[in-house]
C-alpha cells in the first residue's frame, strides 16, 4: 500500500523571520527542502498583519510542496528577539518593534499547526551544528550577519543560552568606545549599529542623499526601500567605491567582534552566516580574518579560525524545522 501524505505527520516547516523578509520552507523527514516561499515582512503594519502574512508565506510553501496540513509536524520559527519558548511569546523583538506578544497563539489560530518559537540565531546555530561548518566541532560561535547581528554558542557540543536564555547577544557588544551610531537596543556604538547589512545599507543611502555617486540607486531602480543583500553584493562586485569603503568599514568591525569573542571563548571557529555572507562572503570573510587577527592575543592559524556556515541563507528556516521537530515533541 502506498502512504499517502496526509496519513503520517512526517513533515516540517520552518520560518525565518526577519526585519524585512519572511522566508519559509517545507522540510522532509531527512531535512531536504521540498519547497520555499519569501515576502516582505512590513513590520509598521502591525504585529498581527506580520503573522497573517507569515501564515500566506508558509501555506503558499505548503502547496507549492503540494503537502497538506494534517501531514505537518510542527512549524518552527525563528524571531529577531527574546522569546518564551514555553509559552510562545515573544518578549522583545527590537527590529519588529515587539513587545509581550502572543506570536504562537495567534500564528496557530490561523494554520492549525502546533507552532514553536525559538530565537532565530539560536535557531541558525542548530542548523549550523547539525548540518553546516560547526557538525565536527564541539566549541564554537556563531555570527549572523542580517537586519541586525546575532550570536549562538556552542560549548562542549551543547548550546549555551545563559541563565535567562538570553546569551548570545554579540551584535550589542560595544566596538566603538564613544560617538558611535544609535543601536536599535537604544545604546550608541553596538557591533550592529555598525556591521550589520541594515547599518551597511542606512549609510549607503545617507552617503547617496549627501550627494555621493553608487550604482545602488541604478541597481534598486531609485527605490532604496528594495536594498538587499544582492544589491550590496552586486555593488561591490561592479567596484562601486562607496559601497567597497562601507562593507570594507563593517568587515573591520566584524573583525573586532571576532576578535573580542576569540579572546574570551577560545572557540575552535567563528562561524558566519546570514544573507550577506552567503551573496560577499568570498570578499568579505579575509578582510574579516585580517582585522581578527590583528587583535586576537597570540594569533594563531588555530586560533583565529573564521568560516563560512555552508548554509547560506537556509540555516534559519533549517533550524525553525530542527526546532519544530525537537520541541513540539
Amino acid at each position: 500500500m502506498v502512504m499517502k501524505r496526509s496519513d503520517e505527520k512526517t513533515f516540517a516547516v520552518g520560518v525565518d523571520l526577519g526585519g524585512t523578509k519572511i522566508l519559509a520552507a517545507v522540510f522532509d523527514a531527512q531535512y531536504r527542502i521540498l519547497a520555499r516561499e519569501k515576502k516582505s515582512t512590513k513590520p509598521d503594519l502591525g504585529p498581527e498583519a506580520v503573522v497573517s502574512r507569515i501564515a500566506e508565506c508558509l501555506n503558499e510553501a505548503l502547496a507549492l510542496a503540494a503537502v497538506p496540513h494534517a501531514a505537518v509536524a510542527a512549524v518552527g520559527v525563528g524571531i529577531p528577539g527574546m522569546v518564551n519558548t514555553r509559552t510562545g511569546i515573544v518578549r522583545v523583538a527590537p527590529n519588529l518593534r515587539w513587545q509581550e506578544f502572543p506570536f504562537a497563539r495567534l500564528l496557530k489560530a490561523r494554520i492549525h499547526i502546533p507552532v514553536v518559537v525559538v530565537n532565530d540565531v539560536q535557531a541558525g546555530t542548530m542548523a549550523v551544528q547539525q548540518f553546516g561548518a560547526g557538525r565536527r566541532l564541539q566549541d564554537f560561535v556563531c555570527m549572523f550577519i542580517g537586519t541586525g547581528i546575532g550570536g549562538g554558542i556552542v560549548i562542549g557540543g551543547r548550546q549555551y543560552r545563559g541563565s535567562a536564555g538570553m546569551g548570545g547577544e554579540i551584535g550589542h557588544m560595544a566596538v566603538i568606545a564613544q560617538g558611535g551610531p544609535k543601536c536599535g537596543c537604544g545604546n550608541r556604538g553596538c557591533l550592529e549599529a555598525v556591521a550589520s547589512r541594515g547599518a551597511i545599507v542606512r549609510r549607503v543611502i545617507e552617503e547617496m542623499n549627501n550627494g555621493r555617486k553608487s550604482v545602488v540607486r541604478d541597481l534598486c531602480d531609485g527605490d532604496t526601500r528594495r536594498i538587499r543583500s544582492r544589491i550590496i553584493a552586486e555593488a561591490y562586485l561592479e567596484g562601486d567605491k562607496l559601497v567597497r569603503e562601507i562593507v570594507d568599514d563593517a568587515c573591520h568591525y566584524i573583525g573586532i567582534g571576532a576578535a573580542n569573542l576569540i579572546n574570551v571563548l577560545n572557540p575552535q571557529a567563528v562561524i558566519l552566516g546570514g544573507g550577506l555572507i552567503e551573496a560577499l562572503g568570498k570578499k568579505m570573510l579575509p578582510r574579516i580574518r585580517r582585522a581578527a587577527w590583528s587583535h586576537v592575543i597570540g594569533a594563531t592559524d588555530e586560533r583565529v579560525r573564521i568560516l563560512d556556515s555552508g548554509l547560506g541563507d537556509d540555516a534559519g528556516v533549517l533550524g525553525g524545522a530542527l526546532a519544530a521537530r525537537t520541541l513540539a515533541q
